[in-house]
Parts: C-alpha cells; sequence; structure tokens
C-alpha cells in the first residue's frame, strides 16, 4: 500500500484498511462513510473493496450486481487492468502498477487509441457532431450479426474477457494483449449504446413511416408534421408538398433531433413539453393560427409552466402566450449570437446535450435511463416481433449488458414489470406518480440524464 495516499482510490483503501471487520468495511462501502467517501459512487467503492478483501474476479462481480451495478467491462481500458488484476489475484499495489504501466502504454499510442474512438463511432459525424437516422441504422447493422433476416448484437465484450481470463501470469502477456486490442477499447459501453440505438431505430422509423402514411393521403403540413419533430426536418417537408420517396430520403439523410427524441421521452413519462420541444412545435408551425386547438392549448400551458413565464402578471390568452414565446426565444437566438461562447445558451438544454451525449458514446447510461428509454421506444415504436420487449427480453438485454436482471422486490423494477404487462401503461404511469406524489416523492425517472456518466473519465478522476 503506497505510504502517501495521493488518488481518491488510494484514500479509500486507507479507510477501508483501518477496519479489521468485514461488516464495518461493507458499510463503509454501502454508505460512503467517512465522508470523504460519499463523493465515490458505490460501484467503485466496490471495486476497491475487493481488493482489500481478497475477492475473484466471480466474486467482484457479484457483488457489484447484488447492489445494482454493472459488471467489470472488458472493453474501458481501466476496467480490462482490474479484470486482469482479479483474474490473477493481484493487490492493489500490483494493480496501480500495472495500470500505470499500460496508461504510458496508451499515451504513446494515442493516434491508434483516437483512431480506434472514430471507428467504433460510426453513429456520428465528427465534423458537425449531427447524427442521422441513416448513421444510427449503419452503427446498428455495423454491430449485429445477421442471421435470416434478424439482427443479433456482436458479443464483443464476452470475447476481449475472455482473452484476458486465458492470459497467464506473466504480466507482459497483459501488455501485449492491450496493444493489440488497442482498437476493441471504447470510452462508453457499446452494448448498452449499440441497444439504446437499436430501439431509437425503430421509434424513429414508425415516426417516418406514420408521415409517408400520411403524405400519401395528401397530408403534408400542421398536424402531419408534429411526430416529426424527432427529425430536423421539418422545415424543408413544410416548404412544399415531396413524393414519398423525397421525403423519406429527406428524413434519411436529416439529423436527428436530440431535443425532440428528449421531449418525446418526457411527454410520454411525465405528459409534459420541454422547452426544445415547444420550439420544435414552433418551428413546424410557422403561424401559431394553424396549430390544432388541443395543440395550441397545449404548447400554450407548457409555457405558462416555465420559469421566465411566471414573472408575468397579466393574463393571456393562449395565443398570445404562443407569441410571446415565439419572441422570446428570437431574443434568445440574438444573446446567443452576439455571445463568443453559447455555454449559457445551453445550460437550459440539458435533456438534448444528454441524447447527443449517449449517440455519440460520450456517457454510459445507467440502468433506470437505460430501461427507461427501452420502455419508451418498445411501447413508440413498432418493434419485430422477435425483439419485442417483455420481461425475459429486457431480462436478456441487461445481462448483455452487464446490469442486474429485474427484481420484482425494487419499486422501479416492479413497475417496469408491470409496465410492460399493462393494457394501457399510460394509466399506469398516471397512478404510479400520483402513488409516489402522495408519498413526497418524485417520479423514478425525475431528471433521469443526471446519473448517466462517463466512466472512463469517472476512473481518470478518481486515478
Amino acid at each position: 500500500m503506497p505510504t502517501n495516499a495521493r488518488s481518491k482510490l488510494d484514500i479509500l483503501i486507507c479507510e477501508l484498511l483501518t477496519a479489521q471487520d468485514s461488516n464495518i468495511m461493507l458499510d463503509r462501502c454501502l454508505l460512503g462513510k467517512p465522508k470523504s467517501l460519499a463523493a465515490i459512487p458505490l460501484r467503485y467503492r466496490l471495486i476497491m473493496l475487493g481488493f482489500v478483501k481478497g475477492m475473484t474476479l466471480d466474486e467482484v462481480n457479484q457483488k457489484l450486481l447484488e447492489n445494482g451495478c454493472q459488471k467489470l467491462y472488458a472493453r474501458n481500458f481501466h476496467e480490462a487492468t482490474l479484470i486482469y488484476a482479479f483474474s490473477k489475484g493481484l493487490d492493489y499495489d500490483a494493480w496501480r502498477a500495472l495500470q500505470e504501466d499500460c496508461r504510458r502504454m496508451r499515451e504513446e499510442t494515442a493516434g491508434a487509441l483516437q483512431e480506434a474512438d472514430s471507428v467504433s463511432d460510426s453513429a456520428s459525424d465528427s465534423a458537425s457532431g449531427f447524427v442521422t437516422l441513416r448513421d444510427i441504422s449503419r452503427y446498428v447493422s455495423d454491430n449485429s450479426v445477421q442471421e435470416q433476416s434478424v439482427a443479433h448484437t456482436i458479443h464483443r465484450t464476452q470475447v476481449l474477457e475472455k482473452e484476458i481470463l486465458g492470459l497467464t501470469a506473466d504480466q507482459r502477456d497483459f501488455r501485449l494483449f492491450l496493444l493489440s486490442n488497442i482498437h476493441s477499447f471504447s470510452a462508453a459501453r457499446e452494448k448498452t449504446r449499440y441497444y439504446f440505438c437499436k430501439y431509437l431505430e425503430y421509434f424513429l422509423r414508425t415516426r417516418e413511416e406514420n408521415y409517408l402514411r400520411e403524405l400519401e393521403k395528401g397530408r403534408w403540413k400542421g398536424a402531419a408534421l408534429e411526430d416529426l419533430g424527432v427529425f430536423r426536418a421539418t422545415k424543408k417537408l413544410s416548404r412544399k408538398k415531396h413524393t414519398p420517396e423525397e421525403a423519406r430520403r429527406i428524413l434519411e439523410e436529416s439529423a436527428v433531433s436530440p431535443g425532440g427524441i428528449y421531449g418525446a421521452f418526457s411527454a410520454f413519462f411525465f405528459d409534459y413539453i420541454t422547452a426544445d420541444w415547444s420550439e420544435i412545435l414552433l418551428e413546424i408551425y410557422y403561424d401559431p393560427e394553424d396549430m390544432p386547438k388541443e395543440t395550441m392549448h397545449r404548447l400554450a400551458e407548457a409555457i405558462r409552466g416555465s420559469e421566465d413565464y411566471k414573472n408575468r402578471k397579466v393574463p393571456a390568452g393562449d395565443l398570445e402566450v404562443i407569441n410571446w414565446k415565439l419572441d422570446r426565444i428570437e431574443q434568445e437566438e440574438e444573446a446567443c449570437d452576439a455571445q463568443i461562447g453559447k455555454d449559457a445558451y445551453q445550460k437550459g438544454r440539458v435533456g438534448k446535450n444528454f441524447i447527443t451525449n449517449v449517440l455519440q458514446g460520450d456517457v454510459d447510461l445507467d440502468r433506470t435511463t437505460f430501461i427507461a428509454f427501452l420502455l419508451f421506444y418498445g411501447a413508440s415504436g413498432k418493434v419485430p416481433a422477435e425483439h419485442k420487449i417483455d420481461g425475459n427480453r429486457l431480462d436478456a438485454i441487461l445481462k448483455e449488458c452487464g446490469f442486474p436482471e429485474l427484481d420484482p422486490d425494487e419499486a422501479f423494477d416492479d413497475f417496469a414489470l408491470r409496465f410492460l404487462e399493462a393494457e394501457d401503461p399510460m394509466d399506469l404511469i398516471q397512478e404510479e406518480a400520483e402513488i409516489l406524489a402522495e408519498k413526497g416523492e418524485n417520479f423514478y425517472l425525475y431528471k433521469t440524464y443526471n446519473t448517466s456518466k462517463s466512466a472512463s473519465r469517472k476512473w481518470e478522476e478518481l486515478l
């Protein structure tokens, strides 16, 4: 053990070593005692507990799953060293020395690693940051194996872990393994991102097909465009009537709207319109008076509930409220253009930024958020029968991603299972939200994006 604790992990190890009793060690990990440990997420505390208690790899992974955390991930550079260390019985000091050697190796091969990131990130345009439906489809296809027209996920993580476990105790073998597999590592958990994109594609294609059917019936503006807020194509499609082939090409090549996707998710679970989604609606309807009355009222109510509108004391009708919002958007855009940077403008767009980061592989989805989006996509999109999400399918996906399977004794998992079996999931959501509100609790998915972070960046911070 290092005599001078420098990193947060070193401090954590020292704290655990002062507790002789195993129960006290576990208590400190689970509760974040003392306060200096509370800032370290539970998953990392449990992994360090594995070193202190001399656990095997299987025991560490089991402890993580028991506490709702993901197993160690072989395609994460840092966690690959942990898998090797626990499988070969290395102690903390030996792992830290190995990890430091591997860190230097990675810096020396930084060019190759950067190339690996861009290759694995086929769902994003590195120049613009935009992601199209075609990009998402290609990403899913590139990470699937086709068997009789059915796409199955590639098991790259399992293959890498199997190779690590097959290495000898000679650490030179592990270093050679890292060098030869440098292109296989990823900044985020690709399997989770893969399933997120796979079901997102079903959702987006459902919206696409719905619009094309409306177009064939001669309806191509106004209400026909509302569901296309998940694409950045509404302005182009509303300018003139296109043929179905032209419209499909436009939708395939247009960037998807992260704000629109998150807005649809929020409206589904919370029945409110996000700031991004309200702007999308205003973009679809050049003249607010063209809106269906129900849409106009719903949008106006969302604007009335916003923080910047609450300061207004003069009552106004729906149309006046919407026109006020249009003026505000124009003012914000002018202010934004006048700024050198756009940080202040982006602070109110956390949902949009969250979806963007997921698509670009910059964050690791937490379990609750991941399940919530799968439930949303599954209920809102036309999913092939073989991929339909039910309890068994969701368990299989969670297992593939290294998450614990559904536990009916856990409140959110029980809700997810009941959601999948409900005749009317929307009624269930309403009932559940009311029950939690009566207890003074927020709905399970309140600010979902807050707990999805980058594991790679967290390891860098802790080390």
